[in-house]
């Protein structure tokens, strides 16, 4: 088979099965092992997978700019957030960045309970803003316009003196090895200064963010306490992924 004719047949495979593993592929394209490696080197650097230990997995083609994710995956979204809200109790203090996801479980808040609420995020702190049992902090400083979020060094530094009970984090990707990824640089700095800063770490993330991966590392799945996702995935995720600490809901 023809180098051209492989990537062809790889790239088909992977977007069927959403993740490819050398030593299968390999015996079954007749080929060793590194010549598999190379090709899917080659593919990564033409944007059309990711290299992970062992294998590929498809390339993420989910947007990250907040306005064109707001009203899809609607009812999922609210799904999800009924799940997590119900386990915040009176006072907590909340940690939160963007997402569409992470809007709507700010949307059903108890109106009747007192909470803190920092975040980057300013549809969030938009939504929460006449919430008048709500403590609203919001985090200044460079917007970065596709996700309605702040990012820079008076970000970073701010979040470095918060202690929160719950830090939620926006994911556009999350992978059972590479963990939680994004696609900016700056971005994931922000992410992981607030998963650092304890409490309990939550990631909420619709079906298609599963099995995908950008450039740059956010956290490992060691470093995550709640998995939130749909209630189709639930039972994949728990037979499929490597079971650290974290529940799945």
């Amino acid at each position: 088979m023809l180098k051209e004719e492989r990537h062809r047949y790889i790239i088909d495979r992977i977007n069927r099965d959403s993740r490819i593993y050398v030593t299968a592929l390999s015996e079954e394209l007749k080929v060793s092992d590194d010549t598999l490696r190379r090709d899917l080197v080659e593919l990564e650097n033409l944007g059309l997978l990711t290299k992970v230990h062992g294998g590929a997995v498809a390339k993420s083609d989910i947007s990250i700019k907040f306005l064109e994710r707001l009203n899809t995956s609607t009812s999922i979204k609210q799904e999800m957030a009924a799940k997590l809200v119900p386990l915040f109790k009176e006072g907590d203090v909340i940690l939160i960045d963007g997402g569409t996801s992470n809007l709507e479980v700010m949307r059903q808040l108890p109106k009747d309970k007192n909470f803190t609420v920092y975040t980057n995020c300013l549809p969030i702190a938009s939504e929460v803003s006449s919430s008048p049992k709500v403590d609203l902090v919001l985090l200044g400083g460079t917007v970065f316009s596709s996700s309605q979020t702040t990012i820079g060094v008076s970000v970073f530094q701010m979040v470095q003196s918060i202690y929160p009970d719950w830090v939620i984090v926006g994911v556009s990707d999350i992978h059972p090895q590479k963990g939680l990824t994004t696609s900016d640089r700056e971005e994931a700095v922000i992410k992981r200064c607030m998963l650092k800063q304890g409490g309990k770490r939550v990631i909420l993330a619709t079906g298609e963010k599963l099995n995908t991966a950008r450039n740059y590392h956010v956290a490992s799945l060691a470093e995550i306490d709640y998995i939130v996702t749909e209630n189709s995935k639930v039972d994949y995720i728990k037979q499929h992924w490597p079971s650290y600490t974290y529940q799945v809901l």
